[in-house]
């Protein structure tokens, strides 16, 4: 279903960590110091930081990052009706949307505090489902060591990332060296949901977990850092999805070859601090391989019913695109569970071009017009169901074929990117679609 500039299964063999390497030597190094290593930076904390090139005049697409982040995955926690994945790494930039006139994106850097901290994300999902779940601002960290809080309560950034897919998160500064116990406060999921997470999720929850901060993160988060071949360096393109398993039906998504990220580490410490956990289940730092962490992948085009939308022009793609985000419009038969009575329900799911991450907190409208004449105007509505993931969805009483179907973009995915993305998404134009004919 992909448009691809290159073949991406030779791409990811080509560029493993060690041809990364010595293709960054050149252009990190220095001339007087042949012996420096040119993959890391010293920062103000006397912390090795991993360098972290940009590319030059990069497209206002998704492309190829200049490298591949490590990170350690602590155990799933239970909260309420969520499940919960934590993730660290070192801290890093990333790009926030600050917003802009006409709806459309304006992008900024946002960069880390200081070095001595981490980079913590959480994959938050359904395990009935397995459909991973969009987090609303009223969410808070707070990070305790030996029972005193450490900083203020951050609230995290709703993210997307070529290997991580959609999560969210924030770079958290550190004391020290140390035990931390972190709980993440959740707020009732506010977007609408329907089939089997129809009235769920209504009741804040807290999910607990600790994990141990000293040499041994620090130097597998930063040793296992992989840079690409700088040849490779904001072609149009994406990264494979890390290799934290699957769950849940998502359809046929890219096959892709074992990375060499190995998330075995170091032996459990014993040490707690004297936080009250509470009544919730404590993810502790075991570093292992965890398969019933899901990737945000959509469905495939052709696990939707109904009837997909055509573009009016001729696109090079599958599926058409705007900022280049592909759009998948389907128009339901008649009566389905989505709407009552005999409406068809009109379903849009915006997705990244090629691992499928759905973009979220977009503001999305459909203009229906016949014969010239406007028949329906209406606010597509962002949704998260069961069986059909997130998208953004409204009920047709009177859409006929040969229809003519505009989807407006009013703003775009209000969600910070990771390196690869963050020129993508922003300036958005319309999408023009006709609903085919038999």
């Amino acid at each position: 279903m992909q448009d691809h500039d290159f073949d991406r299964r030779t791409f990811v063999r080509r560029t493993g960590a060690v041809t990364g390497l010595l293709a960054l030597a050149g252009c990190l190094g220095t001339d007087d110091d042949d012996d420096n290593d040119d993959t890391t930076e010293e920062t103000d904390d006397d912390l090795e930081a991993p360098a972290f090139p940009e590319v030059e005049d990069p497209p206002d697409a998704v492309y190829v990052p200049t490298h591949r982040e490590s990170m350690r995955m602590l155990e799933p926690v239970e909260a309420g009706d969520y499940t919960i994945a934590p993730m660290l790494s070192y801290p890093h930039p990333f790009w926030i949307l600050t917003g802009g006139a006409g709806g459309e994106g304006e992008i900024e850097r946002n960069d880390p505090e200081q070095m001595d901290g981490v980079h913590m994300m959480f994959t938050l999902w359904d395990d009935d489902t397995g459909v991973v779940l969009p987090v609303d601002s009223g969410n808070a960290i707070r990070v305790f060591r030996d029972g005193e809080q450490v900083g203020s309560p951050r609230s995290a950034w709703t993210m997307i990332s070529q290997a991580m897919g959609f999560h969210f998160g924030d770079n958290v500064p550190l004391d020290d060296h140390g035990t931390y116990t972190v709980e993440v406060e959740l707020p009732p999921l506010s977007t609408r949901t329907t089939g089997q997470l129809e009235g769920r999720f209504t009741e804040r929850a807290t999910a607990t977990f600790e994990f141990d901060y000293d040499e041994a993160f620090w130097d597998h988060v930063v040793g296992e850092v992989e840079y690409l071949d700088e040849e490779y360096w904001g072609q149009r393109g994406a990264l494979e999805p890390m290799d934290h398993g699957g769950h849940g039906d998502h359809g046929d998504q890219q096959e892709h070859d074992d990375d060499d990220h190995d998330h075995d580490g170091h032996d459990d410490h014993d040490g707690h601090d004297d936080h009250d956990h509470g009544d919730h289940d404590d993810g502790r730092d075991d570093h292992h391989n965890h398969d019933d962490i899901p990737y945000s992948a959509l469905p495939a085009a052709d696990a939707y019913p109904g009837t997909l939308l055509e573009p009016i022009d001729d696109p090079d793609t599958d599926l058409p695109r705007s900022g280049d985000a592909a759009f998948l419009a389907t128009l339901f038969d008649s009566g389905s569970r989505l709407v009552e009575g005999d409406d068809r329900y009109l379903l849009v799911s915006p997705r990244t071009p090629y691992n499928r991450v759905p973009l979220a907190d977009m503001a999305l409208s459909a203009t229906i017009e016949r014969d010239g004449e406007t028949v329906a105007d209406t606010e597509l509505v962002q949704t998260i169901d069961g069986e059909y993931d997130l998208h953004y969805g409204a009920s047709l009483g009177d859409v006929q074929p040969g229809d003519a179907v505009t989807i407006t973009i009013e703003s775009p995915p209000q969600v910070a990117r990771h390196q690869g993305y963050e020129t993508a998404f922003l300036e958005m134009p319309p999408i023009e679609l006709t609903v085919p004919e038999g």
